[in-house]
């Protein structure tokens, strides 16, 4: 909100002979004794002052920054919590055409040098693993980012984090080695600075499974038989649709300022993982502790 005020100079003179009153209500001229009057006022300074707010917010889990309200850059924060909650109430397509907007003009590619990935499972299913590595589920079941029986792979770049995304103290660990240069994944990090604010809103809302507003979105979805993650696989099916092959994202179960990132690489591209992993599975076992903290 900008605010003009300007300083004024207000002079009266006798319109007769043209003599500068000494006080603006004087009367008659002292001079010539008329009564007309000439009244000048010209702008002597100008002073602006600009009131802006902006209202943003980082998730404490996901570490990812958004900007809800800016008074010089109007944010899509409304637009998407009424566009999100039509999509879960009335199955409206108009969501998928504004998300779909967004990524059409998405640019941002992960370039990382070479970094180590990791996927872990409950120790339990060990019996049940068909060789000595670890890939994606044989049989998927609705994730994330993938509906079922769709195959997904989902790796993450911390192994000290692990125990809260499976909620296990005893994991069967499988390393990854990634050739990015090979693959077309979507950098949807909190560290892209390149991320457009409304894309970071949309994806800030499926991660916490709450619009800005507070509608309950996972929650909502259940109500109405749907899978909890639809908003979430809309996102990803989206950026499928232009020829990206995965999504490096924030993970979700962060802790006490601990983050990570999860990596998602979709089908087809996963039939290949086998050439990633260098060693069999390790066993790993982690203290309480580690769901504690």
């Amino acid at each position: 909100m900008d605010i003009n005020k300007q300083r004024k100079m207000k002079k009266t003179f006798c319109d007769n002979c043209g003599k500068e009153f000494s006080e603006p209500d004087e009367s008659p001229c002292p001079k010539c004794g008329s009564m007309k009057k000439n009244i000048q006022i010209s702008v002597h300074d100008s002073i602006t002052a600009r009131d802006e707010l902006i209202i943003g917010s980082r998730s404490v889990n996901i570490n990812r920054s958004v900007i809800h309200a800016d008074t010089r850059n109007p944010t899509d924060t409304v637009k998407l919590h009424n566009l999100i909650e039509d999509f879960v109430k009335n199955n409206s397509n108009e969501l998928e055409k504004f998300i779909n907007l967004l990524v059409s003009k998405f640019d941002s590619r992960l370039v990382l040098p070479k970094k180590v990935f990791f996927r872990g499972v409950d120790i339990l299913i060990k019996d049940k693993l068909a060789s000595n590595n670890i890939g994606p589920p044989p049989n998927p079941v609705d994730g994330r980012y993938n509906n079922k029986n769709e195959k997904c792979l989902y790796l993450i770049d911390s192994i000290e984090c692990l125990p809260h995304e499976l909620n296990s103290t005893s994991l069967l660990l499988q390393e990854y080695h990634i050739p990015f240069n090979e693959l077309i994944i979507a950098d949807l990090s909190p560290s892209n600075s390149n991320l457009h604010n409304s894309l970071s809103l949309a994806f800030d809302m499926s991660e916490r499974g709450l619009t800005s507003s507070g509608f309950d979105i996972q929650m909502e979805l259940e109500k109405r038989n749907k899978s909890r993650y639809c908003f979430s696989q809309l996102l990803s099916s989206v950026f499928k649709r232009y020829g990206w092959e995965g999504l490096f994202i924030p993970g979700v179960h962060g802790k006490n300022m601990k983050h990570y990132h999860n990596l998602v690489i979709f089908t087809p591209k996963i039939n290949g993982w086998t050439k990633w992993t260098c060693h069999d599975y390790i066993e790993k076992h982690f203290t309480e502790i580690h769901l504690q903290k």
